[in-house]
């Protein structure tokens, strides 16, 4: 899938793109080209976690991640619950602070920070060298918390 710049239209790159980049032209932020349609909600609430994540998500890193490369992300990213929580007969809430900084955050960043993992060690098989990363970030509260966390032991990715 092709992902466009949100202010410079004609710049389109791909999943791994996107995510290595960060930001486009003129701090762009990149947004996909389609929005995939999602048949069968019922089933596809039905599944577990990972499961579920796998099947949203692979549309969107097609051409980037096969279908077991994300599932091994996934499973490493989303290794902790998100509960739902019944609040009436009708009525439920879907508890995302069980991650390890105990904030939402946390599948957003375990989710790039596994990406990107797979994405250096893809360029560094292609290239037969190891090229370390370092990603510069300002921040506060609990993104910083969950964005130092998910890098946290990742080889080759240092955040600052």
């Amino acid at each position: 899938m092709k992902y466009y710049n949100l202010k410079e239209n004609d710049e389109q790159v791909t999943f791994a793109q996107a995510v290595k980049q960060g930001l486009g032209k003129n701090q762009g932020l990149f947004f996909p080209t389609d929005m995939p349609k999602l048949d069968n909600i019922e089933e596809l609430l039905a599944l577990p976690l990972v499961e579920r994540s796998v099947k949203i998500l692979l549309p969107f890193v097609e051409g980037d991640l096969t279908k077991s490369e994300l599932t091994d992300i996934v499973t490493d990213a989303f290794n902790f619950p998100a509960l739902l929580q019944p609040i009436s007969p009708e009525r439920a809430i879907l508890e995302l602070f069980h991650g390890p900084t105990l904030a939402f955050k946390d599948f957003g960043a375990r989710f790039m920070a596994k990406c990107l993992q797979a994405f250096v060690a893809k360029d560094a098989k292609a290239s037969g060298e190891t090229k370390p990363l370092t990603i510069l970030t300002a921040t506060s509260g609990d993104t910083g918390a969950a964005v130092a966390h998910a890098f946290h032991g990742i080889d080759n990715i240092r955040v600052v």
